[in-house]
C-alpha cells in the first residue's frame, strides 16, 4: 500500500506531531508499505531551508516544500507560514504518484483539505488524525466568535473534511465527543491515545 503522511513538521524537527508521525511512518515502512511524507523545510521554531528537500529516513520518503519559516512568535508570521504551506503542499501532493491513503494531521489547521482534493481527483482515501479541533480552539481563546461569519465558514470546512474522511483518529473520549458535536460520523471515529516517542524513553539508573 502507498501511504502519504501530511503534516507541516516531521522528524528530525522537534515538533511533537512530527515525532509521532515519524513513529507511524517508520512502523508502516517496516511492514513493507511505501510511505511518503509531505512536510515543510522550515522548522517549528522558525527559519527556512533547514532540512533537505528530498530525503529517505528509515525507509520513509520525505518530501519537503519551501514554505515560509517565520515561526510561531507572531500570529501574522504563523498565518503566512500556514498559507504558503497549503499552496505548496497541494501542488506537490498532486505531482506525487497516486496514494492509496492520505493520513492528514491538523498542523496547519484544515490541511486535511489537501487530502480531500486527493480524494476527489485521485480516489485517495483520507484518514484525519485530529491533534487539535478547529475552529473550536480559536473560539476557546477568544480569537473568534461562535456566532461570527468566519467561525461559520471554518465550521463548514471542518464538516466537509469530517464527512469525507474514511476514518478519523481521536486522541481520547472527550475529543471524540467534541468531534461528533462538530459533525463527524461516530462510526468512523477511532480513539488512539498519544504516546511518548521511543527515542525519548531511556533506561534509568537504580534510583
Amino acid at each position: 500500500m502507498r501511504v502519504l503522511l501530511l503534516n507541516q513538521f516531521y522528524r528530525p524537527d522537534v515538533a511533537a506531531t512530527g515525532q509521532l508521525l515519524a513513529d507511524l511512518g517508520e512502523g508502516l515502512a517496516t511492514r513493507e508499505h511505501e510511505v511518503h511524507v509531505l512536510c515543510s523545510r522550515g522548522s517549528y521554531g522558525g527559519g527556512d531551508g533547514k532540512f533537505a528537500a528530498e530525503q529517505v529516513l528509515n525507509g520513509v520518503r520525505v518530501h519537503r516544500v519551501g514554505a515560509t519559516g517565520f515561526g510561531r512568535a507572531r500570529s501574522l508570521g504563523r498565518i503566512v507560514d500556514y498559507l504558503s504551506f497549503y499552496l505548496l503542499a497541494l501542488w506537490r501532493a498532486l505531482s506525487l504518484p497516486r496514494m492509496d491513503v492520505c493520513v492528514a494531521l491538523t498542523t496547519p489547521p484544515f490541511i486535511g483539505l489537501v487530502g480531500l482534493v486527493l480524494r476527489v481527483l485521485k480516489g485517495t482515501r483520507l484518514v484525519l488524525w485530529t491533534m487539535d479541533l478547529y475552529p473550536e480552539v480559536p473560539v476557546a481563546f477568544g480569537v473568534l466568535k461562535r456566532d461570527g461569519l468566519v467561525y461559520r465558514l471554518l465550521a463548514w470546512l471542518s464538516r466537509r473534511i469530517y464527512g469525507n474522511a474514511s476514518r478519523i483518529i481521536s486522541l481520547g473520549e472527550v475529543m471524540s465527543g467534541r468531534l461528533i458535536e462538530a459533525g463527524a460520523n461516530p462510526n468512523r471515529i477511532t480513539t488512539v491515545h498519544n504516546w511518548s516517542p521511543g527515542e525519548v524513553v531511556q533506561p534509568g539508573g537504580p534510583r
